[in-house]
């Protein structure tokens, strides 16, 4: 819109001329603005990730592009962090199909199929909860391009040498009423699927605490080892089976069954030299050389019911699972041939039950939790090198170590939630909490005479932890402050008896464990928060057995001493700060802990390299520091990533060794620095190097100072279009000091991928290891240990493979 022109003729006697504008149109010409789309926004509590201006032609599910989105860290195991802590929830479109098991989606969702990522900030699950139970906890969410329809990733590859094969087919439907994620995975490649199994979420990772799962009491050299990603060692034949389906109904009910099948047989070495420190300068020193075959089986499941309304919610789970853990293991200890086997069954059964609804203006809050485990494990020994009664004397033929162990645990709890007209929130709630376990155990051994098996340890135990308590916390939330305040009470009640002599010991405590936070938002863009936590904890029927256990071919362990309790103060400090329109995020985190013991650990090193740990009466103090901070920056003009992270980490603990007591300090130093440059086209660079600083010392010497180095390069480049070639570079650095020389290894990936036009088929060929790196050695410290170590890699090899999605 414009103003017409007009020509007028002005007099020159003064009188006054009014002039009429008239409207008129004007053609504009066409205007193009050039720019780059920022892929990060942020509405409310939501920061918004579009996948698109994140990935690449390279990548194939959403596990390739997550690692690279600002303000997100992927862990090694596939856990998630937001802000330095893991989420809350895993959403895809809304619903929670997984219950935490999102590796599963993360390593098969097409990321063709997903449209963009969101975080959502102080977010609380629970609807009823929304206005009364504030969350500073994250969840993500995964919205989709292509819904109601079948979707899914697959891949078929041989290769050699040995034989090769790999193989995946992962099916799923996401709908409004119904979603389905089907997966069945194999390989002989040395890639991990276990971790597709793992509950990830915070609230997941709680359960697993807090219901307290047996362990596995027999110890066997694993591949776990700093700097070494564990697929270049792995000589493994995996098999990963997973049915996960959620209904929803039109009142909202939702029903999830969820089911998974793993096995895997693994065949593992590992050489070591251990050396002992002893407080009188004197050293023990052994070499081991192991050749393990691991063969695993769990079948896993749970039935989850749950409906999640604005009034009222309702939530039941009953889980199982069931698992064979069967090690075979071949040791040459000193030159010594051992023969070691263990077999370690479990079982696992739970329900789990959370109901909220409201009575007038209260929220009525019932909760029930009941857990059995039972695990019959075995340890044979051929020849043994421990006797009878744990010592280094005449070895026999023949040793074998059994356990029985079985645990009940229960909780329930009833209470009440509501707010008051000065806007604080209120829960208290009253319950009862059961433990129960009992221990059964025999050592056996050839007898000379006969022989036959003669009995030379047994154990007997019975151990009942009896809990009442009392929960009350405040809320109050106003203008971007925050604060909670938790005073639970409790009256425990602690029995054990020794049945081998009918021996019967208890004791009874009253204590609080007050937990206080407060967060303050300083801007939409920093928030800092401060807390403060006291907790009790106390042993359990693992921790008391008055006769020896053998728990491998060199270590025995022994626990007569009172019930370990530890009481554990905990003091937190964060600051987050976010910019998503710039890309831009920083964390800082800083932690110190204190933890009081009655009980302390004590070791009787023996000559020959054996140990036996005991629980001795002596109070004493553990005491942990922690920095670390992590920043996170996007540049959408270069389709650059860039994170740079650093941790500091001390440990001061005290220990007895051969009857003297010392006190060990351990510091360890991470930092690190990423780069991501995806450009859509011609090249892509992947960088990450890392510098890890391990310190340990006693009150009478240094012990070691290790240093490693670790830099990762890929480079992508697309020389045609359709065509992607990749090498992925890899050098890691071992250095302890006064050794004449780090201890380095370096290894190349090459691949070369070719996709048909307007195709979702993949052609790939893989050369893995083509330095063919064949050994890779590093070494480890804890206490008075330090040790060199190394492990066979896998050689260099070969893959064909096809790669669909659809």
């Amino acid at each position: 819109m414009t103003i017409q022109k007009k020509n007028i003729a002005l007099s020159t006697n003064g009188i006054p001329v009014v002039i009429e504008v008239t409207s008129s149109s004007l053609d504009l010409k066409e205007v193009t603005v050039g720019g780059i789309k920022n892929p990060v926004t942020q509405r409310n509590d939501t920061i918004s990730y579009d996948i698109g201006g994140f990935s690449t032609v390279n990548d194939r599910v959403l596990s390739d592009v997550l690692k690279r989105l600002p303000g997100i860290e992927v862990m090694s195991n596939g856990m998630i962090q937001y802000q330095g802590r893991p989420l809350v929830k895993f959403y895809i479109e809304g619903l929670d199909l997984l219950q935490g098991r999102y590796n599963l989606a993360n390593n098969n969702l097409p990321i063709d199929a997903i449209e963009s990522v969101d975080v959502l900030e102080n977010h609380q699950p629970i609807k009823v909860l929304d206005s009364l139970v504030f969350s500073d906890r994250a969840a993500l969410n995964i919205n989709l391009k292509r819904k109601n329809t079948w979707i899914g990733t697959g891949h078929a590859g041989v290769g050699g040498s040995p034989f090769l094969g790999d193989g995946k087919f992962s099916p799923m439907v996401f709908r409004t009423d119904i979603q389905a994620l089907f997966t069945v995975q194999g390989n002989n490649a040395g890639e991990t699927l276990e971790d597709q199994q793992k509950t990830l979420t915070i609230d997941g990772l709680l359960d697993l605490l807090n219901n307290r799962a047996i362990k596995e009491w027999f110890t066997f050299p694993g591949l776990e080892m700093s700097g070494l990603p564990k697929e270049r060692a792995r000589l493994n034949e995996s098999l990963l089976g997973s049915a996960n389906v959620l209904s929803k109904n039109q009142s909202g009910t939702e029903f999830r069954l969820n089911i998974d099948f793993y096995q895997e047989n693994l065949s593992q070495e590992k050489n070591s030299s251990t050396s002992y420190f002893l407080p009188d300068a004197d050293t023990i020193s052994f070499v081991e050389n192991t050749r393990v075959e691991n063969t695993r089986r769990k079948l896993s499941g749970g039935l989850n019911w749950n409906r999640n309304a604005a009034r009222s919610y309702f939530d039941n789970t009953t889980s199982f699972a069931v698992v064979k853990n069967e090690v075979d293991g071949n040791v040459f200890f000193n030159q010594r041939p051992i023969n070691e086997t263990a077999s370690m069954p479990m079982l696992r059964m739970e329900n789990k039950l959370k109901l909220l609804t409201p009575i007038k203006n209260r929220l009525f809050d019932i909760r029930s939790t009941v857990s059995f485990q039972k695990t019959q494990q075995e340890l044979n020994l051929i020849p043994s090198t421990i006797d009878g009664v744990g010592n280094a004397g005449q070895p026999y033929d023949f040793l074998m170590q059994s356990i029985d162990f079985q645990r009940f645990s229960t909780t329930n709890s009833i209470g009440l939630t509501f707010k008051t007209r000065n806007a604080i929130t209120i829960q208290s709630s009253f319950g009862v909490s059961v433990l129960m376990d009992k221990l059964g155990s025999n050592l056996s051994i050839d007898s000379l005479a006969n022989d036959q098996l003669l009995a030379v340890g047994r154990n007997s135990t019975d151990f009942t932890n009896l809990s009442t308590f009392i929960k009350n916390s405040f809320e109050y939330k106003k203008s971007g402050f925050q604060v909670k305040a938790e005073i639970p009470f409790y009256v425990a009640q602690i029995d054990r008896e020794n049945l081998m002599n009918r021996k019967f010991s208890s004791f009874s405590r009253v204590y609080f464990e007050p937990y206080l936070n407060f967060r303050y938002q300083i801007s939409g863009m920093i928030a800092t928060s401060i807390s403060f936590s006291k907790t009790n904890e106390f042993g359990t029927g693992e921790d008391f057995f008055p006769n020896r256990i053998v728990t491998s071919y060199r270590n025995i362990e022994i626990n007569n001493s009172s019930i370990p309790e530890a009481v554990k103060l905990v003091f937190n400090y964060g600051l987050n700060y976010k910019n998503p329109v710039n890309g831009l995020f920083f964390d800082l985190s800083a932690s110190y802990s204190k933890i009081d013991n009655n009980v302390i650990a004590q070791y009787s090193l023996a000559e020959f390299g054996g140990s036996a740990r005991s629980l001795e009466d002596i109070k004493n103090e553990t005491k942990r520091r922690a920095l670390s901070f992590r920043a996170s920056k996007y540049l959408s003009n270069l389709f650059t990533t860039m994170t740079v992270s650093s941790t500091i980490q001390y440990q001061n603990f005290p220990q007895i060794t051969n009857d003297v007591l010392l006190d060990y300090v351990n510091r360890i130093n991470t930092s690190a620095f990423e780069l991501a440059i995806k450009p859509k086209a011609y090249l892509g660079i992947d960088a990450k190097t890392s510098l890890n600083l391990i310190n340990t010392k006693s009150s009478e010497s240094g012990i070691a100072r290790i240093r490693q180095v670790s830099a990762v390069v890929g480079v992508d480049v697309f020389p045609i279009k359709n065509h992607l070639l990749r090498a992925d570079f890899e050098f890691v650095s071992n250095e302890i000091k006064g050794s004449d020389s780090p201890q380095s290894s370096s290894f190349l990936d090459i691949s070369y991928r070719f996709t048909p036009p307007k195709s979702r088929v993949d052609f790939s060929m893989i050369c893995a290891n083509i330095l063919d790196a064949s050994i890779y050695r590093s070494y480890f410290s804890s206490g008075f240990i330090l040790g060199a170590q190394e492990l066979p890699l896998r050689p260099r090899q070969f893959l064909l493979k096809v790669s669909f999605s659809f």
